[in-house]
């Protein structure tokens, strides 16, 4: 989608368990690869099962404290990802009822291993990302939706002009 500042990437992942270290690495530098093609001022999100527990503790814009307790070996992997890169995860940022949290459950457990991730360009038009439940998609995953404020930028300065003058 192309913007007057910026394309607008989107990527969608999956990630293999927990238990492939090996893969995992291969899938956070091949990642890398692909967002250092991107322009700096692009508008890009990353979302997808990342199979990732990030824990809830906040990380300046980073991350935010309402996420949940665990965090696994993928989790750090994100985090580090996340950091280096300058991403938000946006999952983690807003208050919700731990079900509307919750993106994968299966025997009796949930937790939160699917994620909508944004760059800092993004920041400010995210308004909201949670799971829902009720979406049959016949999936051990909840649909994960994430709203953005409509983007205005798109305007410019002679159509304005153009409307006063009518």
């Amino acid at each position: 989608m192309k913007r007057p500042r910026g394309d607008h990437t989107k990527i969608g992942v999956y990630e293999t368990e927990e238990v492939r270290k090996k893969e995992t690495k291969i899938l956070y530098q091949q990642l890398q690869n692909i967002i250092n093609q991107t322009n700096k001022n692009d508008y890009l999100v990353i979302a997808g099962d990342l199979n990732a527990r990030i824990g809830n503790t906040a990380i300046k814009k980073i991350s935010g404290n309402n996420g949940e307790d665990t965090l696994n070996h993928n989790g750090k992997y994100l985090l580090n990802f996340a950091n280096f890169n300058e991403l938000r995860i946006t999952n983690t940022f807003f208050k919700h009822k731990e079900i509307h949290k919750y993106t994968w459950s299966a025997r009796g457990s949930y937790s939160i291993i699917d994620y909508v991730i944004a760059n800092q360009q993004m920041r400010n038009l995210v308004r909201d990302t949670r799971g829902f439940r009720g979406s049959d998609i016949h999936s051990d995953h909840y649909l994960l939706i994430s709203k953005k404020r409509k983007w205005y930028g798109c305007w410019n300065k002679e159509s304005k002009k153009g409307e006063e003058n009518k």
